[in-house]
């Protein structure tokens, strides 16, 4: 049985919403599955890519994984009533999407391997960026739970179990995540703790010849 691991972790350039999911399915697998447009609402919501999300024919061929010729193709997803619309930002196959919605600014899914003892098996990790610690705390307090619940139908999509999570405990794991420093981070603030200071002139005057 799986479930989800959120944080907050910041980095040189901002703080992300960080929720990782590990999945006993190989990486094939997974992003066969999250880049069908067609089934995508039994997890979230189907999506068109390219003009056919221009246009809101719907019709459009191929997947996330595969955006075409476009540097940064249109993305629509239908979710009924209304439509999210954004752009692809990048996307490589097995490994990333990284797209940038309206209301919601940058998300991103990535894949890493892991191995298990009994086969293959997948970290999928959520993120949505933000400018910095105060912005990305008030991202996954209004948003966390919602993605937390989306990332959990997706494993039940895949066959997994998951462990329940009810709305009041989601609204209270979110409002106060952990925040993570990045190592970058963490490896730029200790060269500057220990950077030498420079050197006087001994005599108080310019060193100009």
């Amino acid at each position: 049985m799986t479930s989800t691991s959120p944080r907050l972790v910041n980095w040189e350039n901002g703080t992300d919403l960080v929720i990782e999911l590990p999945l006993a399915v190989d990486i094939a697998t997974v992003w066969s599955k999250l880049v069908d447009a067609e089934t995508a609402n039994s997890w979230f919501a189907a999506f068109a890519i390219g003009e056919a999300a221009r246009d809101g024919s719907g019709d459009g061929e191929g997947d996330a994984g595969s955006p075409g010729a476009d540097a940064n193709p249109a993305i629509t997803f239908d979710l009924g009533e209304t439509k999210l619309h954004g752009e692809i930002l990048s996307s490589e196959v097995e490994d990333h999407v990284l797209v940038e919605l309206e209301d919601f600014g940058v998300l991103g899914v990535q894949l890493l391997p892991l191995e298990l003892t009994d086969g293959d098996a997948t970290l999928l990790i959520f993120t949505q960026s933000a400018p910095d610690v105060e912005s990305a705390r008030l991202k996954a307090a209004d948003f966390g739970p919602m993605w937390d619940t989306h990332m959990r139908l997706f494993a039940r999509s895949l066959g997994l179990d998951v462990v329940e999570a009810t709305e009041e405990e989601l609204l209270a794991l979110y409002a106060d995540l952990e925040l993570e420093h990045s190592e970058a981070e963490t490896a730029e603030a200790a060269t500057a703790g220990t950077a030498e200071p420079e050197p006087e002139d001994s005599e108080g005057g310019s060193n100009d010849v």
